[in-house]
This record gives structure tokens, sequence and C-alpha cells, in this order.
């Protein structure tokens, strides 16, 4: 699926066979502004026209009627966008004036929609709201792959290019990571090598006169012996995910200087990004750290070499990185989720093997698949594709049972710890049913290694 281009106008597509409703959901949404970006809109009047239409990363929002050409119409334009065109990026909203026709199981189902309005009970307040949540999701998912492919391409290409020409085009992917989320903002920098400026060129002038009323964000950093500062100034605050990217790119800018394959690079940066999801939700950095332990010391004794181990052990902090397209108020929900935000908290899978899936690198690679699969239960009542028994990919099965046996054993914001004993024997008892079998046994095995972990990275 090709990037969708940063413009300053986000798109939508209206699938409806009534023109009436085409020109009343244009008439709500024609003052919708999403941090700077306005939403124009392409129509639509039924699946036939939608597939001519439609094309994969062009779209932030797609609102479809459910009965046009056939009862099923709606569902045939959410089945090609998700299925066959495999976009998991692009937000759906599914509208209806019948909605007996409305099959119950695919508003649970795990991805396909991101939200259901019935015609008859909707109102203006209600549409916006809609809306501007789900483009705002769509902004964060395609900021955070822009986070990704620019410090794969920094890491990638630090070898071949000088470090002062490396770090101007570090800071223009930070500028066009900043922009991607925040369209309305104003970004520059300043770049020091040894407490000399290299950027921006002498003839540009200096910024810091220009913008002394915005913010200002300093980062340092050594890379090479040589002492490397980088000034971003800023019309908007930068939120904490948007620091952590900084310090992430600048991080393994440093780190690729020194290594290509498997190495410190790969949990720095894993450890960098996975703090970008954790600086949204109550969880920490430790429960990462903690996670990436268990995996390790679990696919030494599941017949994985040491490198092999090593590279499930940096990957297995990526696996909730797709929650950076969960809504902020179902990530810190403190009680039990509902089945429609339920079935919204589970995109977060197909979310992260979206975000990562291209990447060249290895931990990324794998960090996709145990992303993907590492809800699928052994007994095949997971999600997204209910997979069974060995077709759970074996690094996926041991980053499960880590993460939910850590996951027990520490508060959240909807439960309290469990205590070790009673998070044992849940662990036990879904043996052959949630967990691979041989996975428990390992973990029984290793339970006072791993409760070591546990308090060796304690909150």
């Amino acid at each position: 699926m090709k990037e969708a281009a940063i413009v300053d106008r986000l798109k939508a597509l209206i699938v409806d066979d009534s023109k009436v409703i085409h020109l009343q959901l244009k008439d709500v949404l024609a003052d919708i502004y999403v941090e700077g970006q306005q939403l124009d809109f392409d129509d639509a009047y039924g699946f036939e026209d939608f597939k001519k239409l439609y094309r994969p990363g062009e779209y932030a929002l797609v609102l479809t009627d459910l009965v046009m050409e056939e009862d099923i119409s709606g569902i045939k334009v959410i089945n090609y966008l998700r299925h066959e065109v495999n976009d998991a990026k692009t937000r759906v909203v599914l509208m209806t004036a019948n909605p007996e026709k409305v099959p119950h199981d695919l508003l649970l189902r795990d991805y396909d929609v991101n939200a259901y309005i019935e015609k008859k009970s909707m109102t203006d307040f209600m549409l916006k709201l809609t809306v501007i949540s789900l483009l705002k999701t769509y902004k964060d998912i395609t900021a955070f792959e822009k986070a990704i492919n620019s410090i794969d391409y920094v890491v990638h290409n630090s070898k071949d290019m000088a470090l002062e020409d490396m770090l101007t085009e570090t800071y223009f992917q930070i500028k066009s990571f900043l922009t991607l989320k925040m369209s309305n903002v104003n970004v520059d920098g300043e770049i020091y090598v040894d407490r000399k400026k290299i950027f921006p060129p002498l003839n540009v002038g200096n910024l810091t006169s220009t913008m002394e009323s915005n913010e200002r964000y300093e980062f340092e950093i050594e890379i090479l012996e040589h002492r490397v500062q980088l000034v971003i100034f800023s019309s908007k605050k930068l939120t904490k995910t948007d620091l952590e990217y900084v310090n992430a790119l600048l991080s393994n800018l440093r780190y690729s200087y020194f290594y290509t394959e498997l190495s410190g690079v790969e949990n720095e940066l894993v450890l960098r990004l996975s703090n970008l999801i954790e600086t949204r939700s109550e969880e920490t950095g430790n429960h990462v750290k903690r996670v990436a332990e268990i995996s390790y010391l679990l696919a030494l004794d599941s017949g994985f070499n040491n490198k092999e181990a090593e590279l499930i052990r940096s990957s297995s902090g990526l696996h909730d990185i797709g929650k950076i397209g969960i809504p902020d108020y179902i990530l810190n929900k403190p009680g039990k989720l509902n089945d429609t935000e339920f079935s919204i908290m589970k995109e977060h899978s197909l979310i992260g093997f979206e975000i990562l899936k291209n990447s060249r690198w290895k931990v990324f690679e794998l960090g996709a698949m145990i992303s993907l699969q590492h809800h699928e239960r052994w007994d095949g009542t997971g999600y997204p594709y209910g997979l069974k028994g060995d077709e759970i990919a074996p690094e996926a099965r041991i980053v499960q049972v880590a993460d939910v046996f850590e996951a027990l054993t520490h508060d959240r914001c909807y439960r309290p710890a469990w205590p070790i004993d009673k998070a044992v024997d849940y662990m036990h008892d879904m043996r052959n049913k949630q967990f691979a079998p041989d996975v428990i046994d390992v973990f029984t095995t290793r339970l006072w290694d791993i409760l070591d972990i546990l308090n060796q990275y304690k909150d």
C-alpha cells in the first residue's frame, strides 16, 4: 500500500445512493478542521462506483451506507477495503437507515468498522464528534508509520552519508513527522557540530530572533566523538510522544554509525519506540523490559539459539505498538470495556502490523508478526484471524505468555495486580486453551527466574 501524501487537506469518501445524504453530510462536516487540516469529500453512489474511485492511501475516512444496489453493498465496500486491498489505516463509518439489516457480528469484528451510526438517530454533534475522533486516530497512525519509516531510513543510510548531511536529513525527517501530526504547526531548527552551526546555511540568518516567542527544544548527543546539538523551534508545544520520537531518531543515528546487524541499536530503538506508546497509557517502560526479558528466557528454553532469542527479546517490545491508533478514552478506561470498545481495542494488532510490515529491519519484521498474532489463542478463539495451534508463530506464542503473566501481576487502569499464586494458577488453567502447552511447560520450569525478572525491573 502506498503511503498517503502529506497534504493541507484530509480526504473523505462518502458512499451512499442518496444525493441528499451526500449534501447533508457535507453541510454538517463542512467546517471540520483537525489540527489545521480541512476535510475534502469525494462521492460514490454504490459499491461499483466506490471500487472505481477508491485508491489505498488516498482517504483518511470512508462513510458508507449499508443498503444501496444490494442489501449488503456497504458490507462489500468494507470487505473490499479491509480484505481485498488490505487497508487497515483508513477509518470506516457504517451508516444505515435499516438497522435491522446490519449483521451485528460485523460491528464487533476485530478491525472492519470503526464507528456505526443509525441515520434516524444521528445528530450533527454526534456526527462531528465521531468524524473528528476518527480523523485524529488516522493522523496518529499515519504519523507513527512515518516515524518508523524515518528511523529506518536514517539508520540504513547513515553509513553512506557524511555526518553533516545525515544530520540535516534527520532534521527534515523530524520536521516532516511533526508537521504530519500537526498540520498547522510551524517548525524550524538549527544544527551545531562541535559548537559550529552547520544548518541552516549562513545566508539564511539566525532563526532564534524570528522564533523567540515560540517553543524551543534542545537535544544534545555525541556521534563519532563530535558533540551534536539540535535545536527545534515550534509554534506549538510538543508532546512527550514528539520529544521521545526525536530522541529515538537521534539515539539510533548515533548507534547506526557503529552497528549494522542485530545489536544494541535495536534494543535502544525498540525501547524508545515502545515508550512512544507508554506515554499515552498508564503502563511504563519497565513493562516493555519485563516482557522482553521473560520472552528471552522462554525463547532460550524453547529451542531458539541465543541470536534468535535476542531478536525475540528486541521484537517483543513492539507487540502493542498498534495502540497508537486506539483512542485514549478506551486505552485508559478505568473499568471493563464494553463490546464496542473491545472491538476497537482489538484493532491494535492489525494497526501494529500495518505500521511495521514494510521495514527492512529484522526486528521490525518480527515485531510486525508478533503484533499481529500475540492475541491469537491455542484453541483458535483468539483474534484477529482465529489461528489455532501451530498456525500461530512460535515467537508470538512465547511473547503472549510473557505479556499476559506480566500484565496479570501488575496494576492496570481497569484492575489491580493479581497475587502471584493466582496469576500462576491462571497460566496453568489456560494451558492448551489460551496458551501453547510447550511454552507453559517452560514457563513452569523457569518460574523462579521469571519472578526474579519481575523484581529486577520493578516500577
